[in-house]
């Protein structure tokens, strides 16, 4: 049997938890939305290295572009490449002002070699 003074206590309860779900949410409003951070995926069939002009180029590279972010988001997605290359300039946090850096990762026969570098400056020509 409910008896007013506990339909009271219930009600007092029921309110304090409204407003510390209100102040939650106020407080959640204030900081900014985080956002995920994605790592880029991008393969290609061969590559040469001009070593003057440090420049390296991907032969044969997918038209496919695949990202994906870790924990707790754990979000993968992709798009074609073509559409990528544009990005690189774009946003405050663009990789034109914060050059990514990337793991090449060469396969040969049954060797593997793994060279870090510092990506700038894309381009993305049409193959035919």
């Amino acid at each position: 049997m409910t008896t007013r003074r506990t339909l009271f206590v219930a009600v007092a309860a029921f309110a304090g938890s409204l407003a510390s779900v209100k102040s939650a949410l106020a407080q959640a409003a204030q900081e900014p939305a985080k956002q995920a951070d994605f790592l880029f995926v991008q393969t290609a069939k061969a590559m040469t290295f001009d070593k003057s002009a440090s420049k390296l180029t991907l032969n044969g590279v997918s038209p496919v572009t695949v990202m994906f972010s870790d924990r707790p988001e754990r979000i993968a997605a992709n798009m074609r490449t073509a559409a990528f290359v544009p990005f690189w300039s774009k946003g405050k946090d663009s990789f034109l002002s914060d050059p990514p850096n990337a793991d090449i990762s060469i396969v040969e026969g049954d060797q593997l070699r793994q060279i870090i570098a510092v990506l700038q400056d894309p381009h993305c020509r049409a193959t035919t």
